[in-house]
């Protein structure tokens, strides 16, 4: 099909071109951040699954090998990726210390330095200056870190980052294969499993967090409601509201869980902490269900859905391979 070259003339014909193109550059901009980001989280979620199941057999020494070697060979991945994604997470095991604005490539040149302090310093010159995966090469190799002096070091790593999203204090999706629960499993029966495993709940949530109470009662209009699960988090600090939903997702549960907040902020909360926040787990959500739902909620309330298994091996295996594309 031809050009018509009377349309090509037109300007608002070339502003309606420049404006999709910009949209078409934009998405794809999106969709590859968002799968740089997700890659990530997969890579630290594996690197988290192998360490803790060393742990397990922490009295057999050559345990670790031995499980990198075996699934290296059954994922058909090389075993040097596995050792570098064990080696991020023992070096990012704090899953809220993880930089949204850094992506798995930078990650992989990260992890090569063992100084922590050397790290951060990259880490911050990536965020602050905006470095492509190429130029962080370039001053690492050039030793910018060995040849800046210790007073612009520290200035450099105090710095106080831009703000992240608020969708960044909780993972999308949280591993609970350490509890079993029936197929057609009720609140009350994944409560249970929890609270049996709350230390590992705890651990799958993150550094920082402390458990406060279960079924935690509060009277509004005389009426009595029963909070699920409220923690703490020390680091921030402030109460964390979770409520659980053995279903999907639904935007009523946003309203429920706003109301509990603003009780706790009026009637529980102390001058030194900041606002409680919320935590709604479920089985899964629609992104644009809880995006529109959460735009004009002034409260911090995230969602997290669970799942009582680790993606099946073929799933894996395709994430853990694109390491080879992106490095």
């Amino acid at each position: 099909m031809q050009k018509d070259t009377n349309i090509q003339d037109n300007k608002n014909y070339q502003h309606l071109l420049g404006d999709i193109q910009s949209l078409i550059d934009k998405g794809k901009y999106k969709a590859y951040k968002a799968f740089d980001n997700i890659l990530v989280q997969t890579n630290w979620q594996i690197g988290e699954r192998i360490v803790r199941e060393e742990l397990k057999q922490k009295d057999r020494a050559d345990y670790g090998k031995f499980l990198i070697s075996n699934l290296a060979l059954d994922l058909s991945i090389d075993r040097k990726e596995l050792y570098k994604i064990v080696k991020f997470y023992r070096y990012y095991e704090n899953v809220g210390s993880l930089i949204r604005q850094l992506s798995w490539t930078h990650y992989y040149q990260l992890i090569n330095i063992e100084n922590s302090k050397k790290r951060n310093f990259y880490e911050q010159k990536i965020i602050l200056h905006s470095l492509s995966v190429r130029e962080l090469r370039k001053q690492i190799k050039n030793k910018l870190y060995e040849n800046t002096s210790l007073k612009e070091i520290e200035k450099i790593t105090s710095a106080k980052l831009p703000a992240t999203t608020s969708n960044e204090t909780f993972k999308d999706s949280l591993n609970f294969d350490f509890i079993q629960l029936s197929a057609k499993h009720k609140e009350n029966e994944l409560e249970e499993k929890i609270m049996q495993n709350i230390k590992h709940f705890l651990n799958e949530l993150g550094a920082d967090f402390g458990f406060f109470g279960q079924q935690v009662p509060i009277k509004i209009d005389k009426i009595t409601h029963s909070i699920d699960l409220v923690l703490y988090n020390k680091a921030i600090p402030c109460s964390v509201l979770v409520d659980l939903k053995a279903r999907k997702f639904d935007s009523a549960d946003v309203g429920q869980m706003n109301k509990y907040i603003n009780y706790f902020i009026a009637n529980k909360q102390h001058e030194h902490e900041k606002n409680a926040i919320g935590l709604i787990i479920c089985t899964d959500t629609g992104v644009e269900e809880a995006k529109y739902t959460l735009g004009s909620i002034t409260n911090k309330i995230f969602i997290s859905k669970y799942k009582v298994k680790l993606p099946s091996e073929a799933k894996i295996k395709k994430a853990v391979k694109n390491l080879n594309n992106l490095s």
